[in-house]
């Protein structure tokens, strides 16, 4: 399922908790003896530096966080905001002398879950043991976060209630998930902490976020077992996309118009997007079922007792690969449809901002051409690139598999009376080639003999460069701005 639009999340103003210092605290008595655990929950030491949004072959100075992590029968899990753009890593554990060198195994920043392992496997103490994962939490359940939070050095321990149970917004990677929200004090630091039942001593997930004061949230045993089966074969594939978006049926006239009876209920096919893995799915289905579960008209299903959530908890707990069931109401007449889910984003602008490579980008003749990303419109949307956020591929004629843009214009001679009303435009087509992707650009302007290089943009401008001049002056141009 696609999730709500791309800047949704600065209305949750969720603050991220990698911090640069840990914090004491005192456990308060409990139905069992968590403790012992804190030989398993350590302590990352994190050099960190991002690719520049807007020079993307450069890159912005080097930070230090600090945050937690705790060992599991694969190494050790954590938060992928604790390591992303990570330069180097060092680890502090408990009984151990010196921090020990630490190196990233597998990243999925849909969740906010990395692994990492030390770069000498036998650097672990023989007393340090893996911790144990239980379930999905209840709700008023008490539980207790342990890590390293801001404001000392000693591991600290901070105790609350479980208050939600929801598909919710992370906050790292924009995109809707299982969250528990807790009143356990999640503070900078904590960010890879375990999160134990007081009741059972279990791990119930790890803390990643917070919204404001006392409100944060954990990732839950679901999702982070989704992440661990995922990695098993040595590669990151993701959580997967069906690529459709839906419309709620709560109102009963429009339930009527589609040929539902009263006792029908679900949700109705809006869009499909383009090269998706929905199967026979056609617009104004209604999804009535997935997987045997009724789909209420308010886009959820059945959770627990008498509890709902949203539709899409049944797809993201899956694998890409995997095959959902859906009982459907086409036209009428009921039928059986499975789609097969797959890991693409299918959004023309990802709602996923890009982590540890660089931005793709390409220069011609002072032009930066670029793909859009999240993390290039985080200061602010240019006008021409506002109407395509939200946008699945395919919602509307012509919409590109990525927005390419001319970004930033070098002045040149070359490219004289060329300005900011060409800048932060989308390409068309460049020598006639209708551009799809970043690397149709390279590829249109290889393609030509003549004199000219034509961008054309959709704002209607053209600009045309000369193409031998190009070629004398490129490199002047790269050196002038310390393109490399």
């Amino acid at each position: 399922m696609n999730s709500p639009g791309l800047r949704m999340l600065s209305r949750l103003a969720a603050v991220l908790l990698a911090a640069t210092a840990a914090a004491p605290g005192v456990a308060a008595d409990r139905d069992v003896n968590l403790a012992g655990l804190t030989t398993s929950v350590v302590k990352l030491y994190v050099t960190h530096q991002p690719w520049s949004a807007r020079q993307p072959w450069s890159k912005e100075p080097t930070d230090r966080r600090t945050c937690s992590g705790f060992l599991v029968e694969q190494g050790i899990l954590t938060n992928a905001h604790c390591v992303m753009d990570a330069t180097f890593i060092q680890m502090e554990v408990p009984g151990l002398a010196d921090r020990i060198r630490v190196e990233r195994v597998a990243v999925n920043h849909q969740v906010d879950l990395a692994l990492v392992r030390p770069a000498d496997e036998d650097a672990l103490p023989p007393g340090m043991h893996p911790i144990a994962f239980g379930s999905l939490p209840e709700q008023r359940e008490t539980v207790v976060t342990i890590g390293y939070s801001v404001g000392g050095r000693q591991v600290s321990f901070t105790e609350g209630v479980v208050s939600r149970i929801d598909v919710m917004p992370y906050a790292h990677s924009r995109q809707y998930n299982l969250l528990v929200q807790t009143d356990a004090a999640i503070n900078p630091g904590n960010s890879g902490g375990p999160v134990f039942s007081d009741r059972t001593g279990e791990c119930l997930g790890m803390a990643t976020q917070r919204f404001s004061g006392s409100i944060g949230y954990f990732i839950p045993v679901p999702v982070i077992r989704q992440f661990l089966t995922d990695i098993e074969d040595g590669a990151v594939d993701g959580i997967p996309y069906l690529g459709i978006q839906i419309q709620t049926l709560e109102n009963p006239t429009l339930r009527e118009y589609l040929g539902m009876t009263p006792g029908q209920s679900g949700v109705r096919v809006a869009k499909i997007a383009t090269d998706s893995a929905a199967g026979n799915l056609l617009p104004n289905d209604v999804l009535m079922t997935i997987e045997g579960r009724q789909i209420f008209n308010d886009g959820r299903i059945p959770f627990r007792d008498s509890s709902r959530i949203g539709l899409a908890y049944e797809i993201s707990t899956r694998q890409i690969g995997d095959s959902v069931r859906f009982s459907v109401l086409r036209n009428g007449a009921p039928m059986e449809i499975s789609a097969r889910l797959t890991e693409r984003d299918y959004h023309v602008i990802p709602m996923q901002p890009q982590y540890d490579d660089p931005p793709p980008w390409f220069t011609l003749g002072g032009l930066l051409f670029r793909v859009v990303d999240p993390g290039y419109l985080e200061k602010d949307v240019p006008f021409n690139i506002r109407r395509y956020i939200g946008l699945m591929r395919g919602e509307e004629r012509d919409i590109p598999h990525e927005l390419v843009i001319v970004s930033t214009i070098f002045e040149a001679d070359l490219n004289k009376g060329y300005d900011n009303t060409q800048e932060n435009t989308r390409v068309l087509r460049v020598n006639e080639r209708v551009i799809e992707r970043l690397g149709d650009v390279p590829a249109a302007l290889a393609a030509v003999t003549g004199r000219f290089h034509v961008i054309e943009l959709d704002n209607g401008h053209v600009i045309v460069l000369d193409r031998d001049r190009v070629a004398a002056e490129e490199q002047a141009i790269r050196e002038r701005y310390k393109i490399r």
